[in-house]
């Protein structure tokens, strides 16, 4: 049985497809919780229609707090033991929930399963392929023994309930990183794993967190790594503010590499949204400054994303089916 949990906020313009998404999967053991964050548009209105219609959706209104606290609120209310993460402007395909509760009941000791997912445009078109996480135990312990973190696809994800309360939840002070930061700490109860398949469509506009904090999440996220890696090496726990210090006295040097490398992944994502949205002499502008600045980045993700045998397989039309009208 799954609880899905969704943080809402105004979000009225993509949450219809969202929730028509989870209603329609071939697993059908689950409950929605939708945490309404506060919106001030037409989004409860939406919201209180569906649960009218349909008793396993359940909606809480709370006032507008974040991801995390919403997050954290709907796992509160939630009656079973697995947790769906998911978005309110993502669109969960079928089989979804099927394949990872199979993979869940074949591989018990795994405490979160991911998958794969495509990129999508706010019109729904499909744009690319993102892929995730490790697909193995064996991948999973060799690259967290080396002191790398395992990143899933937030909105993917199927976690265990129990893990999830033991280590607390969510962190608010970690936003927008809050799930890779969580991820670290399931990580010490068990593998998270991913499916190697797209069962979301993810939807990439300019107003995602992710675009509009986007330095500040690289620099929490290189704190999240370097608190792994001191606790690999067996140090007491890596503060935020000890992190900091010790990162701006980097030389010059090291640093301006970096913000350099940094500025060319936020070009690169920003040329995929030009792209997505058909701005297409924008989008080469985008891909041009970060093959300057980062071309190591910006080549392997044009080449995994869109250009590799495994991804054109992926991104054929038979291979996927929205559920976007």
């Amino acid at each position: 049985m799954i609880s899905v949990v969704i943080p809402a906020y105004n979000a009225s313009k993509f949450i219809e497809p969202a929730i028509e998404s989870i209603l329609k999967q071939t697993f059908q053991e689950f409950e929605v919780i939708v945490v309404d964050d506060g919106s001030t548009d037409n989004t409860l209105e939406i919201l209180k229609r569906y649960s009218e219609q349909d008793a396993r959706v359940r909606v809480i209104q709370c006032e507008h707090g974040g991801l995390s606290r919403a997050l954290n609120r709907g796992i509160g209310e939630a009656k079973y033991p697995w947790i769906a993460r998911m978005d309110a402007d993502d669109i969960a395909l079928p089989e979804r929930f099927q394949k990872q509760i199979d993979a869940a009941a074949t591989n018990p000791h795994v405490v979160a399963w991911g998958t794969y997912a495509h990129h999508i445009n706010s019109k729904g078109k499909i744009l690319s392929l993102a892929r995730s996480g490790t697909t193995t135990e064996k991948e999973f312990n060799d690259l967290r023994s080396n002191g790398h973190l395992v990143q899933l696809i937030h909105p993917t994800v199927l976690l265990k309930k129990e893990v999830l309360l033991k280590i607390g939840g969510y962190k608010t002070e970690f936003e927008p990183v809050e799930e890779l930061e969580l991820f670290d700490r399931m990580a010490e109860y068990g593998p998270t794993l991913a499916i190697p398949e797209p069962l979301l469509l993810y939807r990439v506009h300019s107003g995602s967190v992710s675009m509009q904090r986007f330095f500040f999440q690289r620099l929490l996220m290189r704190y999240v790594v370097a608190r792994h890696r001191s606790r690999l090496a067996g140090h007491e726990e890596l503060s935020f503010e000890q992190f900091l210090q010790d990162y701006q006295q980097q030389p010059l040097l090291s640093r301006l590499k970096r913000h350099l490398k940094t500025s060319g992944m936020f070009c690169y994502r920003k040329a995929g949204l030009s792209f997505g949205e058909g701005e297409y002499l924008q989008a080469c502008f985008y891909l041009s400054l970060s093959a300057a600045l980062n071309p190591g980045y910006s080549l392997a993700r044009v080449w995994n994303q869109v250009f590799s045998p495994k991804t054109q397989r992926w991104l054929k039309p038979s291979n996927h089916n929205s559920q976007e009208s």
